[in-house]
């Protein structure tokens, strides 16, 4: 059996592939447990200073695999449940601890999961054709992979609970509306638009980059004062890297930085 998630890393840029394409990258077990693999390597691989996520054929990802879920249905389906659920969340708050940008490159459908798990990322680029739905409410099921903790900060309480209450179906222009990705390109883009997001984050400060990742994170649960404490403190750490050095010897200089990622 082919492997449901690919990685590949070139240079610092690390590339995950959901690899199901038949079922629109849909996710059951083994691609949830092969996605916690890849995710948890791409983490602690210190080459990789970039990663993004794609789908392999028309999908990114189009939710979970209902002919799964009904093979179980009044059999094992809530331990299979847990199982897939608690693989993805591993993968997940990978995603989240890494000190370096993720990146989810959209097509075709990002449905129930496939729309959780591109929230999760740090940034998000789609083609002009990508189509979102949070889709749990249409199967009578609550919401997972860290749509309700991400959809709130991104969009508000109402609003999030209009898109996960009604589950309406839209587009990447509108999604870019509310803010929930960042880039829209034409689909004969997706790739080379992502390609070059990817390196110019793989050659950026990437120290500076967990810290400002994991500063943001942290914000909405911490006080104000707490919350400068934790900016003095990473801006501090982040002074003592070879990369503040260039980059404040390039800024004097007037020439481009060349940052080595600590």
């Amino acid at each position: 059996m082919p492997d449901t998630v690919l990685l590949e890393i070139d240079d610092s840029v690390a590339t995950m592939t959901l690899n199901r394409p038949d079922s629109l990258n849909a996710i059951d077990h083994v691609l949830a447990k092969d996605l916690r693999e890849a995710a948890l390597e791409a983490e602690m691989n210190s080459q990789v200073r970039c990663l993004v996520v794609r789908g392999s054929g028309p999908a990114f990802m189009a939710g979970g695999d209902i002919r799964a879920f009904k093979e179980r249905l009044g059999k094992d389906l809530d331990r299979y449940m847990i199982d897939v659920t608690h693989d993805l969340h591993d993968a997940i708050m990978a995603f989240r601890r890494m000190p370096k940008p993720v990146v989810a490159s959209v097509h075709g459908a990002a449905a129930g999961a496939g729309f959780s798990l591109a929230m999760s990322c740090d940034m998000v680029i789609a083609t002009e054709d990508a189509v979102f739905t949070l889709a749990y409410s249409v199967i009578g099921a609550s919401p997972d992979g860290s749509s309700t903790y991400s959809l709130p900060r991104l969009v508000g309480y109402h609003r999030a609970m209009e898109l996960m209450l009604l589950s309406d179906r839209f587009g990447a222009e509108r999604a870019q509306e509310l803010g929930l990705i960042n880039f829209v390109v034409p689909k004969d883009e997706l790739k080379s638009e992502t390609e070059k997001l990817a390196t110019r984050l793989s050659k950026g400060p990437t120290f500076a980059f967990g810290r400002a990742k994991a500063l943001l994170g942290q914000s909405l649960e911490r006080g104000i004062g707490d919350q400068l404490d934790a900016e003095a403190q990473n801006i501090m750490e982040c002074s003592r890297t070879a990369d503040f050095a260039e980059g404040i010897d390039a800024f004097l200089n007037k020439r481009k930085p060349t940052f080595v990622g600590r």
